[in-house]
């Protein structure tokens, strides 16, 4: 399946560019990032149109890159802006394929069709990891070898957590909680009332909650939009209380093609208790990066296996059950999305003169 062109991916963590470029393949196009002497982002075809070697293996000079076989220079749109031993006839000639990027929520985001109709409104929220005076935050990234679909479908399905994750609800029961799903225009909610959550008292002071009561309300709530952008609002408060006034661990997960078979997957998280606490942060970012990568990236990864190069998972017949509906919705609106793409099968039929 062709990939969805006119949407914003996540290319990179923020933070990965301060260092100095990043070179990323996203829907099967090499690409190298880096920031201008103002803080933009600029992203461009990681390839020389000379002898096409990266132009990540060259140099940054000002606010260019400089090829490392022979010295071409590019800027940020793409135009060589440099030709040593050339005349500017050969500069005018050379040059590669730029990209709209932009950083937002601490994340670069890219836009892969057409750089006319990126608007950055349209970009997903995700207040909390701008929001540093009600959260602490970490970063991560995994790299998974399935299809990112694949990753989607297993972070909207809310019951595989008590299978999959032991531990992480211990005390806590599925058949306890209530999952709704709706559809908002092209983005999918996936809303999980948790009645009776389970919290040990030894923990609440952890988490700044008064109190002794183990049997509280919770939710995690999972909103996607496309082509793999989700945000889980996770909470859970006393009896009687409310959202805002409980625990709160809101989580970005950012999946991004690589191949039609590989992924990226940018993840963060929040939380507003124990901001101050570093080795807090440094041990979430350590439990969600295991978790990914011994727990969902494995499931992820065998049912890419046994699909082989095939995409749609649908096209393989798979049983459906309760859990796979905000799933199954989300590859729906995929597949309208990409379908909308395409050019029409008439598009070169000669139409009869009149």
């Amino acid at each position: 399946m062709p990939f969805l062109k006119n949407t914003w991916y996540v290319a990179a963590n923020a933070p990965e560019l301060d260092q100095d470029m990043v070179s990323r393949m996203i829907c099967g196009e090499q690409i190298v990032m880096f920031r201008t002497s103002t803080g933009e982002v600029s992203a461009i075809q990681d390839r020389c149109p000379h002898r096409f070697v990266p132009l990540s293996m060259g140099r940054r000079v000002g606010d260019s890159l400089e090829c490392g076989y022979h010295g071409l220079r590019f800027d940020g749109t793409g135009a060589c802006v440099d030709a040593p031993n050339d005349d500017d006839n050969q500069k005018a000639r050379a040059c590669v394929k730029s990209y709209r990027a932009v950083e937002r929520y601490s994340v670069v985001w890219i836009w892969m069709g057409d750089p006319a109709l990126a608007d950055e409104e349209k970009i997903p929220a995700f207040e909390f990891l701008a929001d540093q005076e009600n959260y602490t935050c970490c970063q991560g990234y995994s790299h998974i070898k399935g299809n990112y679909q694949l990753i989607s479908d297993n972070l909207l399905d809310l019951s595989h957590i008590h299978y999959l994750h032991p531990g992480i609800h211990e005390g806590s029961s599925f058949a306890d909680f209530t999952n709704k799903v709706q559809r908002d225009g092209d983005t999918v909610w996936s809303m999980l009332w948790r009645h009776h959550y389970h919290v040990d008292a030894a923990k609440r002071p952890f988490f700044g909650m008064p109190g002794d009561a183990e049997d509280v309300e919770g939710q995690g709530h999972a909103r996607w939009d496309a082509p793999g952008v989700l945000f889980v609002n996770t909470a859970w408060w006393d009896h009687g209380s409310s959202f805002e006034e409980g625990v709160r661990t809101p989580n970005a997960h950012l999946i991004t093609p690589e191949t039609e078979t590989t992924s990226h997957y940018f993840w963060a998280s929040g939380r507003n208790f124990a901001r101050d606490n570093e080795a807090v942060t440094t041990a979430t970012a350590a439990t969600m990066k295991n978790v990914f990568e011994t727990q969902d990236g494995p499931m992820v990864e065998a049912q890419q296996r046994d699909m082989g190069h095939s995409t749609d998972f649908l096209d393989h017949k798979p049983i459906i059950l309760k859990a796979d509906a905000a799933g199954v919705m989300a590859r729906r609106i995929m597949s309208q999305k990409i379908r909308a793409e395409q050019p029409s099968k008439n598009a070169d039929v000669l139409q009869p003169a009149e």
